[in-house]
C-alpha cells in the first residue's frame, strides 16, 4: 500500500509504503522531478527498487488528489 501525503516543501510529497500493515520505506518525491521525467519521455520509474510506477498516472493521481480546485 502506498500512502502519499504532502511533504515539508511546496511541490513535494512523502510516499510511505506498507506491507501487511508494517511500514516498510519512506521516500520524498518532488513534483518537478516527475515533470522532468515526463518531459524526457520516461514512461515508468522504479520506486524503492521494488515497484515500477507509471509516471503519467502518478502525475494524474497527484493532480487529482492535491491540486484539484
Amino acid at each position: 500500500v502506498f500512502d502519499i501525503v504532502p511533504g515539508p516543501e511546496t511541490g513535494s510529497f512523502k510516499v510511505k509504503t506498507r506491507f501487511l500493515g508494517v511500514e516498510m520505506e519512506e521516500f520524498l518525491l518532488k513534483y518537478q522531478d516527475l515533470l522532468q521525467l515526463q518531459y524526457e519521455g520516461v514512461a515508468v520509474m522504479k520506486m524503492f527498487d521494488k515497484a515500477k510506477i507509471n509516471v503519467n498516472l502518478l502525475i494524474f493521481l497527484l493532480n487529482k488528489k492535491f491540486f484539484k480546485k
